[in-house]
């Protein structure tokens, strides 16, 4: 059995906490924060699970997950601890979601050991997990992680370079930004948007992607809307007005019970309850 130490017991670090629990692997974490721990604890899934507040040596440890907050100079101050912490033979991941693996490893002696696996929330259901080489990264690393990650019945796709935000985030964030713009202008609110793009790509997409939806229609077809509507596509450089005025307005989502749309009469247990099992669901018909 593969053991893994997972730093960092947040969202994303607890959903493949108990993933990697549930598939075979023996797992740690670390969580500084007692407070975090202690309700992590608590919960039945995690009852299997060896909790660290302390860094400490494991026996036998195969890989190191890192799953901080996303925040460059505090990874490389980590990698560079971990480096001179664990022997040089144990893996370490870093599950940053946009950095450039190259960049975290900065700090490092032993780069050749770091590879990036983005787990694509929610960690625990969705099958993907990006796995992005740096220049550095050794090619037997590579090919392990790759090998551990299917034998945990995840859906690895090994990247062929590194890139900022990977490709499901490139997708998602030339999406979002459009998306924004298209709110921003007052071409439609915010709902009408989600509602139009979960009735149309969005069920398209769970079963065809995006390249192959051009072959089906035809790329010719394409090619003559691309033409007319590429110029017209937001294309800001930096994050949109609507979605700075938010940030100010400290309006950041449904942590904080206002974004985009107000989350405070919300039962948000059921309401993520319930997305979980519809993508249970459109997982078991798609695979």
């Amino acid at each position: 059995m593969k053991r893994v130490l997972i730093i960092g017991g947040g969202f994303m670090g607890s959903a493949v906490a108990k993933y990697l629990e549930q598939n075979n692997v023996s797992v740690f974490l670390y969580e500084p924060d007692v407070e975090r721990l202690q309700q992590l604890k608590k919960q039945p899934e995690f009852q299997n699970i060896t909790f660290l507040h302390q860094l400490e040596k494991i026996d036998g440890l195969n890989y190191v997950i890192e799953a901080i907050i996303e925040n460059l100079q505090v990874k490389q101050t980590l990698f560079e601890q971990l480096d001179s912490f664990f022997s040089k033979d144990i893996t370490f991941c870093t599950n940053t979601s946009s950095f450039l693996i190259s960049e975290v490893a900065e700090k490092m002696v032993h780069k050749e050991r770091l590879i990036g696996t983005h787990f694509f929330s929610p960690a625990h259901i969705t099958p993907l997990v990006e796995v992005i080489p740096s220049p550095y990264t050794a090619k037997e690393v590579a090919n392990d992680i790759m090998l551990f990650l299917q034998d945990t019945k995840k859906k690895p796709v090994l990247l062929k370079r590194e890139i900022e935000g990977f490709v499901a985030n490139r997708l998602q964030s030339a999406l979002a930004r459009e998306a924004m713009s298209l709110v921003e202008r007052g071409i439609v609110s915010a709902q009408e948007l989600d509602f139009i793009a979960k009735m149309s790509i969005g069920v398209r997409l769970a079963d065809t992607g995006p390249l192959e939806q051009r072959d089906i229609n035809g790329l010719d077809t394409h090619y003559a809307i691309a033409n007319y509507v590429y110029p017209t596509l937001e294309n800001r450089t930096e994050p949109l007005t609507i979605h700075q005025d938010k940030i100010n307005a400290k309006q950041l989502g449904m942590k904080t019970e206002q974004g985009f749309y107000n989350w405070s009469s919300i039962d948000k247990q059921q309401y993520l309850a319930k997305k979980e099992k519809t993508l249970r669901d459109i997982i078991k018909l798609i695979q």
